[in-house]
């Protein structure tokens, strides 16, 4: 082969869209710190086809999450920050600590792939939980954000499915905050202290490792009386709400705390003598308000609200909701 010819082959591999496309990566190169865990050494850097992560014990716990497009257009930052924080939420949910996050991340330019990255940087960073790795195309022609965490939990993991009639359903949640610009999420972290968001995200592990919490759920998209739902639907049976017990902050009005998205905030199914110890130990948690807002009854899986002597079945079993009911075996 002439070198001309070798060059002319070398241009046109050069010119790839595959090897091309590999420069998109750079943004997160910039981002995010290269060795999570230096303990584990050169292999644990990122940049390799998989993360190498420490050893642990236990259960692993997996959740993922796509982050919604018109969030991801209009607030890229929060929709990083968003992105790794309801994942978080969703490992705690089950009395599990975070490890490591992962992203796919598709962008039209570098600007917006900028503006998620340094959103997940910020979350990961309060949270001390590493982006392990992901995907970036910065060619794309929308802009997307999905994100997933890896976590880990002792022998008690708090299921939903675990949820039995004659235990008390408590709503644990960060009442400090407002409301995050024009969108339906009650913003209790952006401006809080990370050691304090941190403390808070491990309160789950520690409420179910000393079994003063049987099952759980993390109040999402659906707000309190859409988790609700999925609640009673995972146990197989009837949840009822007292609405008078559900208290929202100053100004807030009551539909609109029953239908946010809070950063921090879980249903809980707590047998009754187990509620003072409860009480006892979020003392030290003065941020955090936890009341028994309702109880868990025997039936078919239903979603009970009841004010004033008066009572509404919002959702029942007859119509699935998610489909993930109570196992039959």
């Amino acid at each position: 082969m002439t070198a001309p010819a070798l060059e002319a082959i070398c241009q046109r591999l050069k010119a790839q869209a595959g090897l091309r496309s590999k420069a998109d990566i750079r943004s997160a190169a910039r981002s995010f710190e290269h060795l999570p865990f230096p303990e584990l050494g050169a292999a644990a850097a990122l940049g390799d086809d998989a993360a190498l992560l420490p050893a642990v014990g236990g259960q692993l716990l997996l959740a993922c999450e796509g982050l919604h497009p018109e969030l991801v257009e209009e607030d890229p930052w929060f929709a990083g920050w968003s992105g790794v924080l309801v994942n978080l939420s969703d490992i705690a949910a089950m009395g599990g600590r975070p490890m490591a996050v992962v992203n796919s991340l598709w962008c039209k330019d570098h600007h917006q792939a900028e503006q998620l990255l340094a959103g997940m940087r910020r979350a990961s960073d309060c949270f001390q939980v590493p982006v392990v790795g992901g995907h970036s195309n910065l060619r794309s022609p929308y802009n997307a954000l999905s994100v997933a965490v890896l976590g880990s939990s002792g022998p008690r993991v708090l299921s939903a499915r675990a949820a039995r009639p004659g235990q008390l359903c408590c709503l644990l949640i960060n009442t400090s905050g407002e409301f995050y610009r024009h969108y339906p999420f009650w913003d209790a972290a952006t401006k809080a202290e990370p050691k304090l968001l941190r403390e808070h995200l491990e309160l789950m592990a520690q409420l179910a490792a000393q079994g003063l919490v049987l099952a759980a759920k993390d109040i999402s998209m659906g707000g309190l009386v859409g988790t609700g739902a999925m609640f009673a639907e995972a146990a197989g049976c009837r949840l009822s709400l007292e609405l008078e017990a559900i208290l929202p902050p100053a100004g807030v009005a009551l539909e609109a705390w029953l239908s946010c998205f809070p950063s921090y905030g879980y249903l809980l199914a707590v047998e009754p003598p187990q509620l003072e110890r409860l009480h006892k130990l979020l003392r030290n948690y003065p941020d955090l308000h936890c009341g028994t807002i309702g109880h868990f009854k025997p039936g078919d899986s239903e979603l009970e609200l009841r004010q004033g002597g008066h009572s509404y079945s919002l959702w029942s079993g007859r119509e699935p909701l998610t489909g993930f009911g109570a196992l039959t075996t």
